[in-house]
Order: structure tokens, then sequence, then C-alpha cells
């Protein structure tokens, strides 16, 4: 499995954390069309279909078909495990972030890390380095990894994250990472929920106490 399958596996498991069992419940506009259930924005009727012949694997999304889809390919190869590079590379990400000045923002995080080695090496191997860099980014932030005070779904409570809040109306980072800033820190209680059974990466990233937030 690739890198880039395993970060949208986590992306979908993480959204799944918190995710509610309830009934499938379609709502009717004014002009009498269907709108898509309020809880996971999805409809009734959908099925699977011929996902695999549309939906790319490797893209985080939030329709809850494809996460459906992402979780059964992955179940598929459960063997497997990141490679040693990909570990190397989070530890540096990581580490990024822990030395993110306050008022940075993650579009600021993803410009930096754009010099780093392993995203040169990513352009020269043709990978979409520039997507696969963002959706790892949000992929920390529905991890609870990376968010604000007031924006702290998915990891602590839920959110249908097909309509959730943007920074602006024109901005193309998903929700809660697209509200972080350097001065709210690395929420350490979420990763170690995720990651602290990798002794590599602990022994490698100083945790430090997580900023307080203004």
């Amino acid at each position: 499995m690739s890198s880039a399958c395993w970060n949208s596996c986590l992306y979908v498991y993480a959204t799944m954390k918190t995710f509610p069992l309830h009934s499938f419940k379609l709502l009717v506009d004014e002009n009498h069309n269907l709108k898509p259930c309020p809880i996971c924005s999805s409809f009734y009727e959908e099925n699977m279909g011929n996902i695999e012949e549309y939906f790319p694997i490797e893209t985080n999304t939030n329709d809850i078909f494809e996460r459906l889809f992402v979780l059964r390919e992955t179940n598929r190869t459960m063997g497997n495990s990141p490679a040693d590079s990909d570990i190397l590379i989070f530890i540096e990400i990581m580490k990024h972030l822990q030395q993110a000045e306050g008022n940075m923002k993650i579009r600021d995080i993803h410009k930096s890390l754009k010099k780093s080695s392993f995203f040169k090496q990513w352009k020269k191997n043709n990978i979409e380095a520039d997507y696969k860099l963002q959706a790892i980014l949000e992929t920390l932030g529905v991890c609870g990894i990376l968010h604000t005070e007031k924006h702290t779904e998915p990891f602590y409570k839920y959110i249908n994250l097909a309509v959730a809040p943007r920074s602006s109306h024109n901005s193309d980072w998903q929700y809660p990472v697209d509200f972080w800033k350097g001065k709210n820190g690395i929420d350490w209680i979420a990763f170690h929920h995720w990651f602290g059974e990798y002794e590599e990466i602990k022994n490698e990233i100083v945790l430090i106490t997580r900023k307080e937030n203004d």
C-alpha cells in the first residue's frame, strides 16, 4: 500500500471515530427536490456501484460510500506497514509543525514544507506533491492533532465534514486544519491516540506542552 493510501485510510478512520449511528433522513426543499441526509450528506439510494472505476483510493473523501470503499480496500492489505521512508517524512513534518511561529497558518506550513527534500523527491517521482502534502496536513486536522480551541471536531465530537465551516468562502482546505495557526500548537493527546505505539516516532519527536490559545 502506498503512503498516499495509508494517509487516505487514516483520514477516513479518523472521520469515523465520532460518526453517529443513524438512519438516513432525506429532506425536501421548497421546490420539492430531495436534499441529502443532514448527518452524513448522502442519499439512501446511493450504493457502491462502480466506485472502483472512478474513485482513486489515495483521495481524502467525506462521502460516506467512498469512505466505506477506502476502509474495505484497506482491510484487504492489512498485512502491510508504512515504509521507513514514510515514517521519516512524518517525523520531519511533525518537527516542522512544532517549530511553527504563532501567526503561521496551515498554508504557510504547506509552503515552507515544499522546500524540503522529500517534497522535491515527490516532484521528481511525478507524484502530485502539492495535493499529497495538503492531504497529510488535513489528515492531521481530522485526527485532532491540529485544531483550535473552537474547532475541535471530529476528534472530540462529530461534525458533518461535507458542510463544515471554512476560514473563508474560497478556502480549499478541509476543516478543522483550515483554522489552525502555529499558536494553537499540537494536541499531544490526539497524537498519542494515533501514534503512541510507534516508538520510532516518539523517540525522534521532542514532546512539548501544547501552546495556550488566545
